[in-house]
């Protein structure tokens, strides 16, 4: 028997490998845990792709398991189970209008509690408790024709639009998605998304973010999005001017309808946050704890409410980019990915980089022109230092839906003691 040592240093083709003690490891590792991603072969491509580390998948593998980031099956064995049935029910509990299904919650409970739980359990205890809810989720919508997608990556289009359903309590929202694998880019609670100097600006935000363009922006062909069109054409006309506007518009109109990205990212939006904010803020006025006709309430719940909002609504793009998509050979494009993992490794599918890069500085030159983020405020600067000073001042460690009006009632008498006092 040979012993001759064919790697004597020890040293592999990863190199030097960061262990559980690496914070940045870990808070990856958690984040994919949170997303259901269990393929060790997909965590080590996102580790490089997202954060330049080399590990190979058996490594990866070692360190789930030494942090406890165990599947389904694995918990389905060590937790009780009526552990788990509460989680599913708890879960259930955030979900007023009944909208979410099965892998909404399964994913829900992996987002906000890091535990994964079987398909097949979740939907046995919904079931169990909730029946007739699953009568409510079914599709009744008018089915449209589309043309199927042929996406060549990412940051080939990027799909915006507004979304009204929270205007009924005041609060509507601007998105925007990657049109090739549906990955949310932002989304702002605004005080009115049909001002162009508005829309056009978070569009900057983006632009910052990424540091470049996509080769081309869709949207509806509203009021609000002319000023758009007219900044996007700009802006690739200054950087880009070897792109013939005429073969490669910088910005399309499409109807809303077929501006399928956003349109489908909408949906899933209003199902699991939108009916839901609806339903919770509007036990403020049943309750009388709110009166909108009053303008201090009116004012402090300008304040308040925004900022839970914009809160969800950066925590549902964060959990709705980690779920995996469903697998659909037939489609063009990403499947049976994340739209994380899509949208970081495009390769895995077959796309790669469409991304424009530009100077920053000059973006941030834009921004400061036009208004700067005071574009996007619900008050006065004078209230907002008021009315956080208030709030910071309760030590309050978390804001929800739940406690919100709560908040509201504590925070009345110290923003305004004069009237309240």
């Amino acid at each position: 028997m040979s012993h001759y040592n064919r790697n004597p240093t020890g040293k592999n083709q990863f190199g030097s490998k960061p262990g559980v003690d690496d914070e940045q490891l870990v808070n990856a590792l958690q984040k994919y845990h949170r997303e259901k991603l269990t393929s060790n072969q997909l965590i080590s491509k996102r580790l490089k792709a997202e954060y330049g580390v080399e590990m190979s998948a058996t490594t990866v593998k070692r360190r789930r398991k030494a942090l406890r980031f165990f599947g389904s099956s694995s918990t389905a064995k060590t937790m009780p189970e009526q552990d788990r049935t509460q989680l599913v029910l708890s879960q259930m509990d955030k979900d007023p209008a009944r909208r979410q299904g099965v892998q909404t919650i399964q994913h829900r409970i992996a987002f906000d509690k890091g535990i994964h739980l079987p398909r097949d359990f979740v939907s046995e205890v919904m079931h169990q408790y909730d029946s007739e809810a699953f009568k409510l989720r079914d599709p009744t919508a008018k089915k449209i024709h589309r043309e199927p997608k042929h996406p060549i990556g990412i940051h080939e289009r990027w799909a915006g639009d507004g979304h009204d359903k929270l205007y009924k309590i005041g609060f509507p929202i601007w998105g925007v998605v990657d049109d090739a694998t549906g990955a949310w880019l932002g989304g702002w609670v605004v005080p009115s998304n049909r001002l162009g100097e508005v829309v056009a600006y978070l569009f900057l935000c983006l632009v910052e973010k990424f540091e470049g363009i996509p080769l081309q922006f869709s949207t509806d062909c509203g009021s609000e999005t002319t000023k758009l069109y007219g900044l996007i054409s700009a802006l690739r006309q200054i950087f880009y001017p070897e792109i013939a506007i005429e073969e490669l518009p910088a910005h399309v109109f499409l109807r809303s309808v077929h501006n399928i990205s956003i349109e489908r990212s909408w949906l899933r939006l209003r199902l699991e946050f939108g009916d839901n904010a609806v339903i919770f803020f509007q036990r403020g006025e049943e309750s009388g704890v709110y009166r909108p006709h009053d303008p201090n309430h009116y004012e402090l719940c300008q304040w308040l409410w925004p900022s839970l909002l914009r809160q969800e609504m950066d925590a549902f793009m964060t959990f709705r980019n980690g779920v995996t998509m469903r697998k659909n050979n037939s489609k063009p494009g990403p499947s049976k990915l994340s739209r994380n993992t899509a949208f970081s490794i495009p390769e895995e599918w077959g796309g790669r980089n469409c991304l424009l890069p530009v100077d920053v500085e000059v973006i941030r030159e834009i921004k400061a022109a036009m208004g700067g983020d005071d574009l996007l405020e619900f008050v006065s600067s004078d209230f907002k230092q008021r009315a956080q000073a208030a709030y910071d001042s309760l030590d309050i460690a978390e804001l929800t839906f739940s406690n919100v009006w709560d908040v509201f009632a504590i925070m009345l008498p110290l923003v305004y003691p004069e009237v309240y006092q």
